[in-house]
């Protein structure tokens, strides 16, 4: 087998290798939904830890299969990819992969986002709890010229006159 034989069988695999780690990492990212909701600890430290290694790998696959795909004389854009799957013997299938592959990382950006949403709420409640023990007004900081978040002024604290 020739040198761009081996390149388009590697590709074919980093590409199946890539859809593979984005569906593990998407199943992370539901458990890490699931020990949010649920306040599991415990569960949440391996969920993340799991969830680096998962992105790592997929960070590590993608730059591979950017080599390859240069390799095969081809330029790693949009374009340049989808003209390198069609030129290959196995076009459908790594038009099948591309597209799973997409679909993943799109559902993976989605749980990232819902589950920095989940985040961001309870950080808000802690931060509102936290200015109502303080005798601060507990009302959602509003932001000062400098960007900053900065509770309302003026409110009495709790308990004075």
């Amino acid at each position: 087998m020739n040198e761009h034989g081996t390149q388009r069988q590697s590709l074919e695999a980093t590409l199946a290798q890539e859809v593979e780690c984005s569906r593990k990492l998407l199943a992370c990212l539901d458990a890490e939904r699931n020990a949010l909701i649920a306040r599991d600890v415990d569960t949440l430290e391996t969920t993340v830890r799991e969830k680096l290694d998962h992105a790592q790998t997929l960070e590590r696959l993608e730059a591979r299969r950017e080599e390859l795909v240069l390799a095969l004389g081809y330029r790693n854009d949009g374009e340049g990819l989808q003209q390198c799957f069609r030129d290959q013997p196995r076009a459908e299938r790594l038009s099948e992969l591309w597209t799973r592959l997409l679909g993943n990382i799109e559902a993976c950006r989605a749980g990232n986002l819902a589950n920095g949403g989940i985040l961001e709420s309870g950080r808000q409640n802690v931060e509102q709890a936290l200015c109502i023990l303080r005798g601060q007004n507990g009302a959602p900081a509003v932001y000062a010229p400098d960007g900053e978040a900065r509770a309302s002024l003026g409110q009495r604290e709790l308990g004075k006159v």
